[in-house]
């Protein structure tokens, strides 16, 4: 009988690309503290890393902590002003829409 084999987090030894792979396993399988405690992690190692804020935004954009996210995307784009992901969800989020 074949079943579903779980999904596993990948392997993670300790260096920032790691712990952000595990982050990104944790967080697209709604494992949301864990993806959190993980991407602390990586900021720990790398205070500038703005796809670590952005993810963080991401997390808290879905559980509605709008205050929250708009600092992880502020944060994000503090560090890299050309982020556009973390430009679009954070306009999002403070009701800026584009003109056309």
């Amino acid at each position: 009988m074949i079943g579903k084999k779980k999904k596993e987090p990948p392997p993670s030894n300790g260096n920032e690309a790691s712990i952000l792979e595990m982050a990104k396993f944790y967080f697209l399988n709604s494992k949301y503290n864990e993806a959190i405690a993980e991407f602390k992690k990586a900021l720990a190692i790398n205070p500038g890393n703005a796809e670590a804020y952005y993810n963080l935004g991401l997390i808290h954009e879905n559980r509605n902590n709008t205050d929250e996210a708009k600092d992880m995307y502020e944060k994000a784009l503090a560090i890299d002003p050309d982020y556009k992901l973390a430009k679009d969800h954070l306009n999002k989020l403070i009701g800026i829409q584009k003109k056309i």
